[in-house]
C-alpha cells in the first residue's frame, strides 16, 4: 500500500505525482506558509522533506516564534 503522506517532526507533507516526468513533490500541511519539497525518488522527496522542515523549525527560532508541531 502506497504511503499518502510523511511525517517529520509532527509536520505533515502531501505525497503528488509530476506525470510528465514521474517525479514527486509536495507541501507541508497545516501551515500558514506554502512550503514545498521534491525528489526523483521516494527517499529523495522524503529527504527533501526533511530538510525543509528543519529549515522551517530553524526559521521560526530566529523570528522568536514557537514552531507549530513539536516532535
Amino acid at each position: 500500500m502506497a504511503q499518502k503522506t510523511v511525517i517529520h517532526k509532527g509536520y505533515h507533507g502531501t505525497i503528488k505525482v509530476n506525470t510528465e516526468d514521474y517525479s514527486l513533490f509536495g507541501t507541508i500541511l497545516f501551515i500558514d506558509e506554502e512550503i514545498c519539497y521534491s525528489g526523483k525518488t521516494f527517499a529523495e522527496l522524503e529527504d527533501d522533506f526533511k530538510r525543509v522542515v528543519e529549515a522551517h523549525i530553524q526559521s521560526c527560532k530566529e523570528k522568536g516564534v514557537e514552531p507549530p508541531f513539536r516532535g
